[in-house]
């Protein structure tokens, strides 16, 4: 399949909303496994689902069992992290999920028909384990469901590949992408933080990873575009193997946008119930709801030209606007937690 890079700027505007849809950094869960239930039926800490079996028999795994899904004290960053671990033999799959998200999507803004999902994980020791893992986005076709995006990580190769499902030349499936030529390898033992999109208007997927371009299909080659459904925690065998792999994954996030923000300024994302403004419209002063405390580090006011037009520094929970003209402006809030803009009317 042909790849294209996209030549996208990291710049994310300012008329370039990010909405987080479903966030977890697994600190505020407790050490251990995150549920009792590995078939998916009853939600764990933090609402998670988990799915663990060993595959259809003949199978040499035997290991499917709640402590495949773990919070552990070994996330990015010395905070908690997800460990997950794989199937010991040569069949079998893990999965981790939230419900909620076709809710989370359709009350979204209207324009932000992008789905991006970002996440950390840990490559982990050199292994001989075949196991695949990664974070990947689903969505529905009628009554099948569609790989929409996601990663693939490889753990004995070491090598992160794309995958979607795609039409290739009339025959539709779920493909992987070489990210780099020659595969992109990564370093064992290694945090990396990447990201994924899907255009829900066009069908088109797309990755980014690190600082380098994002990269797409090219257009012939979208399907769909078909609606989110949920995004999977994944990993598992299709090949011989007889060695478990553990991944940790931390700092995870998806959010509807109207453009490619990936691992941009819109890459730490505070969640619009944690800082909200009011009045709206105001006169005189706009007021910072700061819900959850977080640590406030700077306020800025944006013009509908990109213009800064107030700034100022420091723990606030408000900011004098009365000598602006009447219009539409957008607050940016930046907290040592991430930041969030949001649109308001000077009247």
């Amino acid at each position: 399949m042909k790849k294209t890079l996209l030549a996208l700027s990291l710049f994310a505007s300012f008329f370039s909303f990010a909405q987080v849809l479903q966030t977890e950094n697994f600190n505020s869960l407790t050490i251990g496994n995150v549920g009792t239930d590995i078939t998916g039926a009853t939600a764990g800490q933090g609402s998670w689902l988990t799915f663990s079996s060993n595959g259809t028999a003949p199978t040499t795994s035997t290991n499917a069992l709640n402590t495949n899904f773990q919070i552990a004290a070994s996330g990015n960053g010395s905070s908690n992290g997800l460990l997950f671990q794989g199937p010991n033999g040569d069949k079998g799959s893990r999965f981790m999920w939230k419900n909620g998200l076709p809710t989370a999507w359709a009350a979204r803004t209207s324009g932000n028909n992008i789905l991006e999902v970002e996440y950390d994980f840990y490559t982990g020791s050199a292994t001989t384990s075949t196991a695949q893992s990664g974070v990947r986005l689903y969505g529905t076709d009628g009554a099948s469901s569609r790989v929409l995006c996601g990663y693939v990580y490889n753990s004995n190769t070491r090598i992160l590949q794309g995958v979607a499902y795609l039409d290739n030349a009339g025959t539709f499936g779920t493909f992987l992408i070489t990210l780099q030529t020659g595969g992109l390898i990564l370093n064992a033992d290694t945090w990396y933080r990447v990201g994924f999109g899907y255009d829900t208007t066009t069908g088109e997927p797309y990755w980014k990873f690190d600082s380098n371009p994002s990269v797409s299909v090219n257009p012939a080659n979208f399907s769909g575009p078909f609606p989110p459904a949920e995004v999977d925690f994944v990993m598992g065998v299709t090949a011989a193997n007889t060695v478990s792999a553990n991944i940790i994954f931390d700092n995870f996030v998806a959010k509807a946008s109207n453009t490619d923000t990936l691992l941009g300024l819109d890459s730490n994302v505070i969640s619009d119930s944690n800082l909200t403004i009011y009045p709206n419209p105001t006169t005189s002063v706009l007021n910072i709801s700061n819900n959850n405390n977080l640590d406030i580090k700077n306020i800025s006011v944006i013009d509908i030209n990109g213009r800064v037009v107030k700034n100022q520094v420091g723990s606030l929970t408000q900011i004098n606007v009365s000598d602006l003209n009447a219009g539409v402006y957008f607050v940016t809030i930046e907290a040592a937690e991430g930041k969030t803009t949001k649109k308001f009317i000077k009247q």
